[in-house]
């Protein structure tokens, strides 16, 4: 067993109030803390260096509030870049008030205190800053390296991040808050509805239950007014019995929570809806009826639910829709899909969702829905195809699946969300903001459609992009796929070290589940080199494994590295790579290669080519005339919002 590393503890501080910081720092070092102040910053080394390593690196900051510290542009930076991260704990020295931005915070207090560490005051801050730390904390059994200055950023930041319902309730200023906001902080009604309870005696019934739960969040989705909390974040407490902690983490008013139990014969669910302020049972309603009778039972109780949300709603709610289809044997098969999706993406696990979906087809040829999923499903494959041929025919066959979805399903917002994405592979730009729009329109409330368009926005205008994205984060906050989406337009905004934190975040929060792409990405763009380099093998397939490779080591100066990947990427060239070329060779500094490759890529209608405006491993061409040849090919000069200052 390897022992755990002592928490760590940046101090940020005014210089003025040195003398009784020292004291601070003292006591926490004999509590057992690794306490960092600027007396460690060691001769010749780089003072912001120095502070913005160890700041970012710490378990825990530390803020020290008094008449002086809130005048000193220092701590006020060192205060938000702690608060950013979810890590800051304010003490207060004085009666002084701490400035705005951090008022929300509850500060211990300090002000009459000696020095002593028997005092419960120092007790309370002690008690606190093990608290926060032991919820970002790494298993004891993981070794967790210190970060330094070359070797990127620290291994107890990369694996644990802030993610998880700990760290919100020990910060008390969770990520997606800062990130996104509370779903339930602007007067509106908000819901979450928990995974229901498998009371079916049968593990393989779980995805049945759990799509009950999916179909309540669909159907309440469409309600004007009314925040649902989307399927990922809500997962989280699956085994939750404190609905006032549940209701307070996602900052939600309600929580909805349910059971089923599954007979061959019969189905009874029951459903409660709990106020999240007291945990107080608003409604609950029982519900027995025949196995075929699925659908009807999933539109009583959203009916049911809604009612008794009406006085908060202030308006009436017209007529729910929800299945998708009246076959309750298709929608189980999409149900189960549903529940695999966020399982693993090779391949074989495609496929194998491919296979439950055209099931569903079979036995429902008009399921909207249905055919939305098929197109996200074999627009994955394609991604994969092993050369031209098949990679055609996967696309294809996804554009025929997309438009039988949009026919079916006209008013609903997936199957334009689909569209978009198939018209951004098919280089129609316009058609395909158009799409991303109506998307918007039609399902708001949907937080996969509205993360799906954010990031697609981040082509058209990163800033617009940004501000749908953390919509979607308000509305399933701890959807790894969420942060993603807006690491990928805060990078296309030029937000770098923003977009590091956020993309960090997303790598814990799935445990890595989201690949190493997004977080490679982000690390370069800050020059963390290194800690890029680490994670390279776990990049997948061979192909992006050698143009991701020539990349980073064309950027960190170590061209033998990156011709070894340029060769290794042309040995598992599938003819639909130019893009790729395209940034390798930007990013090499050989433009004429680069303006070749980004040509060949609009000879092919290479889709990469629908990132070209503002894909940061394209600036060292983008003032050449071919470039801009090649931009205005595929994006008409209105659909671009050039970048503005926040």
């Amino acid at each position: 067993m390897v022992t755990p590393l002592a928490t760590s503890i940046f101090l940020s501080y005014a210089r003025l109030d040195r003398p009784r910081v020292a004291k601070i720092a003292d006591a926490l070092k004999t509590a057992g803390f690794d306490v960092w102040w600027d007396t460690a910053i060691e001769a010749g080394a780089s003072f912001a260096a120095d502070i913005e390593r160890e700041l970012y690196a710490a378990d825990v900051v530390i803020v020290i509030w008094s008449e002086a510290s809130v005048a000193s542009n220092w701590v006020l930076d060192e205060a938000g870049a702690g608060r950013d991260r979810g890590r800051l704990l304010p003490v207060q020295i004085d009666a002084t008030t701490p400035p705005l931005g951090f008022r929300q915070l509850q500060a211990i207090d300090l002000s009459g205190w000696k020095g002593r560490g028997a005092d419960p005051r120092f007790a309370a801050l002690a008690s606190a800053a093990r608290k926060m730390a032991s919820a970002a904390a790494p298993p004891a059994e993981m070794p967790a390296p210190t970060a330094s200055a070359s070797s990127g950023p620290s291994r107890r930041w990369l694996i644990a991040g802030t993610a998880g319902a700990a760290v919100l309730a020990a910060s008390g200023f969770g990520a997606w808050r800062l990130w996104g906001g509370s779903a339930g902080d602007d007067g509106t009604a908000s819901v979450a509805v928990l995974p229901f309870a498998n009371l079916s005696g049968d593990p393989g019934q779980a995805f049945f239950s759990d799509g009950i739960a999916e179909e309540l969040r669909t159907a309440m989705a469409q309600i004007p007014g009314l925040k649902v909390i989307g399927r990922v974040s809500s997962e989280k407490f699956r085994d939750a019995t404190d609905m006032a902690e549940v209701a307070t983490t996602l900052g939600v008013a309600n929580v909805v929570t349910g059971s089923v139990r599954r007979s061959a014969s019969t189905v009874r669910i029951g459903a409660q809806l709990v106020e999240g302020k007291t945990g107080v049972e608003r409604w609950s309603q029982s519900y027995d009826r025949p196995t075929g009778d699925v659908l009807a039972i999933q539109t009583s109780i959203a009916t049911s639910v809604v009612a008794a949300l009406s006085a908060r709603l202030g308006a009436r709610v017209g007529a729910i829709t929800v299945g998708g289809t009246r076959n309750p044997a298709a929608q189980e098969l999409l149900l189960k899909v549903a529940t695999l999706e966020s399982g693993d993406n090779s391949e074989a696990g495609l496929r194998a969702r491919l296979a439950l979906v055209n099931a569903a087809i079979a036995l429902d040829p008009d399921y909207a829905e249905a055919f939305a999923v098929k197109f996200e499903l074999l627009r994955g494959l394609s991604t994969l195809a092993p050369d031209a041929a098949e990679y055609f025919r996967l696309r294809n066959e996804g554009e025929v699946a997309v438009r039988r979805a949009v026919a079916l399903g006209p008013n609903l917002g997936e199957t334009h969300s689909a569209l978009s994405r198939q018209k951004i592979r098919s280089l129609d730009m316009r058609g395909a903001l158009a799409e991303l729009n109506q998307a918007l329109a039609l399902a708001p409330g949907d937080a996969r459609v509205v993360r799906r368009a954010g990031g697609d926005l981040a082509n058209f205008d990163p800033i617009r992009g940004v501000e749908i994205v953390r919509r979607a984060i308000i509305l399933d906050p701890l959807d790894s796929n969420a942060y993603g989406s807006l690491t990928y337009a805060l990078l296309y905004a030029r937000r770098y070290r923003e977009a590091l934190f956020v993309i960090r975040h997303a790598y814990s929060l799935s445990n890595g589940g989201i690949g190493p792409i997004l977080l490679i990405r982000a690390l370069m763009m800050n020059n963390e080199f290194v800690a890029a380099r680490n994670l390279l093998p776990d990049v997948k397939p061979d192909f992006r494994h050698h143009y991701t490779s020539a990349i980073l080591e064309a950027r960190a100066g170590n061209p033998a590295a990156s011709n070894a990947a340029l060769v290794a990427l042309r040995k598992r060239d599938n003819g639909q790579i130019y893009y790729q070329f395209a940034e390798v060779f930007a990013s090499r500094g050989e433009t004429p290669a680069a303006l070749d490759a980004l040509e060949s890529a609009w000879a092919a209608r290479d889709p990469g080519l629908a990132t070209i405006v503002f894909d940061p491993f394209l600036d060292s061409i983008r003032n050449q005339p071919r470039f801009k040849v090649i931009q205005a090919k595929v994006f008409p000069p209105d659909l671009i919002v050039p970048l503005r200052t926040r």
